[in-house]
This record gives C-alpha cells, sequence and structure tokens, in this order.
C-alpha cells in the first residue's frame, strides 16, 4: 500500500515538471545611455567611487568624488595624520 502511495506522488510530482526541451524565456535587457551628450564649453567630469567604512561600524558605504575632490580631501587627511603624529610626539 504504502509504495503504491510513493509511486503515485512520484508521478504527480513528475507531471507538475515543465519539459526539459523547453528553453528558458530570454532575459530583457534594457538599453541605458552612459551619458548625455556635452554642450558646448561643458567638460566631462571623471568621478571615482570607491567603498568606505565608517568608524565603529562594519557597513561600508559607496562614495564617489571627482578627481579633484578626492585629492584635495586625501590631502587634508594627510596633513591631519601629520600633525596627530607632532602631537604625541610633543606630549611623551
Amino acid at each position: 500500500m504504502i509504495l503504491v502511495l510513493l509511486m503515485a506522488a512520484a508521478l504527480g510530482a513528475a507531471d507538475d515538471k515543465e519539459p526539459a526541451s523547453a528553453p528558458p524565456a530570454p532575459a530583457v535587457v534594457e538599453r541605458v545611455p552612459v551619458a548625455a551628450p556635452l554642450k558646448k564649453g561643458e567638460k566631462r567630469i571623471k568621478m571615482i567611487c570607491r567603498e568606505e567604512t565608517t568608524t565603529g561600524t562594519r557597513f561600508t558605504k559607496r562614495v564617489c568624488y571627482d578627481k579633484a575632490e578626492l585629492e584635495a580631501r586625501q590631502e587634508r587627511e594627510r596633513e591631519q595624520f601629520i600633525e596627530s603624529q607632532n602631537s604625541q610626539q610633543i606630549n611623551h
């Protein structure tokens, strides 16, 4: 009796499946323009994106800067680091 029930369940499950020969539906690809055309006199700004972690957390956040802004930020950070190193040497 149990064998008959198992075989009936297996046959019922086999009927629910799609035939293996049917190809999957093609994915829809939407074309998105990379950038709008530049107007006369405009310059393209190159953006640099990176993942940054906020102090005190493991979560990262994607931030983007233009090249000049990133260089200014790195210079400020470098100066702050040097300043903190100098103040530690004075205090000890």
